[in-house]
């Protein structure tokens, strides 16, 4: 899952960002600002977490969105 961790993966119809559990409020504040609409699946105490979107949103612009999120600066 660590090589997942913030990239945008299709599965159906959802697109799929994971994000580990000790970025997960930081990932849900920056998203929030961009006005997607999305679900959390937490996974648990220590686990990734997945952010679930609909395939309607625009896919080029998530993933420029997700790819710029500073993973590593609260690590």
């Amino acid at each position: 899952m660590k090589t997942l961790c913030c990239a945008l993966v299709r599965d159906g119809d959802e697109l799929l960002v994971a994000v580990p559990e000790n970025r997960t409020v930081e990932f849900y504040k920056y998203l929030r600002g961009f006005g997607f609409c999305f679900t959390l699946h937490s996974r648990g105490f220590c686990e990734d977490n997945v952010f679930c979107f609909h395939e309607s949103e625009n896919t080029e612009r998530l993933s420029a969105i997700v790819s710029a999120f500073p993973l590593g600066a609260g690590q």
